[in-house]
């Protein structure tokens, strides 16, 4: 099957385009119908961490909240795709304590955090320290609670792994068989298409289904990454929205208020087209409004200008006209 994936964003050095960005934006609308720029061809492509609130969602039916007392932190927490700083580490401790557990029963890798100044404290670093180490302690505390094994919960067939599966099958209303891999941090992931994960956001996110993991995610915006990273700066921008990126280009972000979800999905994951792309679209789609929205805080998350070695501006990054001829029809048909 061939993609058509289309032209998102351009670099722009001394009015020469130098860079191109191909990719993919899906959106659903309050009544959830798909809107898709660029041919999907309803191709499957792995969630990355953009699937951590939809495996976390399993602990509204199995009522974990309660059993553990758990904050809305600690969910936040367990959604994260974290930083690695004091404040995720401190949480996700807590967490442990109250399972029984110690950050010795986590299995994803031993890594560097993301925050480049958390990395220079450690000359060893902790699994604790793993931007999935949330996703882990929660599917750890999960096992306990059930009394399943805790040696061996990244075992695709294992009993929490096979609930996940059916968990992100139903929110995302695929019903044929969802091709499986390892993720980064070695836990099982799979796969669906873009709208099947735009569908799996609004369900987790636009209705009224899931209130723990929305109000964790929605109330916590550092929590959900951290310092410069895309979730959080996207949260901070409007408290309406719930974002969460993933490895592979790929962003997620739901409009509790509008009942809206936005997906960006670019061919190569470069992060800043990535946040680039979307909050030019949020922008164009009044999701953010720019007399309303704390400048400096925008102008810090939505870096278009080409610099440089001597913060010379050069250039830009700019949206394609075709995008933004797209936008303003979806706004007229929704």
């Amino acid at each position: 099957m061939k993609l058509k994936s289309a032209i998102l964003l351009q670099e722009i050095r001394n009015s020469l385009v130098e860079l191109e960005f191909y990719g993919y934006i899906i959106f659903c609308d309050k009544n959830k119908n798909i809107h898709s720029y660029g041919e999907t061809q309803h191709y499957p492509f792995f969630h990355r961490s953009c699937a951590k609130p939809l495996q976390a969602s399993i602990i509204q039916g199995l009522m974990t909240k309660d059993y553990y007392s758990l904050s809305e932190k600690e969910i936040a927490v367990c959604c994260a795709s974290h930083t690695g700083e004091p404040v995720h580490l401190e949480i996700l401790r807590g967490i442990l304590k109250k399972a029984n557990l110690t950050e010795k029963d986590l299995l994803c890798p031993a890594i560097e955090p993301l925050n480049k100044e958390e990395q220079k404290k450690f000359e060893v670093y902790s699994p604790l320290h793993n931007n999935c180490s949330g996703k882990h302690t929660l599917m750890l505390a999960i096992c306990r609670q059930m009394g399943w094994d805790t040696k061996n919960y990244l075992d695709i067939n294992h009993p929490l792994q096979k609930m996940i599966y059916k968990k992100i099958q139903t929110l995302c209303e695929e019903e044929t068989e969802l091709p499986a891999t390892l993720d980064g941090c070695g836990a099982p992931i799979w796969a669906t298409s873009l709208e099947g994960l735009t569908r799996g956001f609004y369900n987790l996110f636009c209705t009224e289904e899931y209130p723990d993991i929305k109000n964790s995610m929605q109330h916590n915006p550092y929590l959900i990454g951290g310092k410069d990273r895309p979730d959080t700066q996207i949260m901070e921008l409007n408290q309406d929205l719930i974002a969460k990126a993933g490895a592979g280009g790929i962003l997620c972000i739901a409009n509790t208020r509008t009942k809206e979800v936005l997906t960006v999905k670019l061919t190569a994951a470069d992060m800043r087209a990535r946040s680039i792309i979307a909050i030019e679209t949020m922008i164009k789609l009044d999701w953010i409004n720019k007399n309303k929205t704390d400048i400096n805080l925008l102008d810090k998350a939505l870096n278009k200008k080409v610099l440089t070695e001597t913060n010379r501006q050069v250039g830009e990054y700019v949206l394609c006209d075709a995008v933004g001829e797209w936008i303003k029809n979806l706004k007229q048909t929704v």
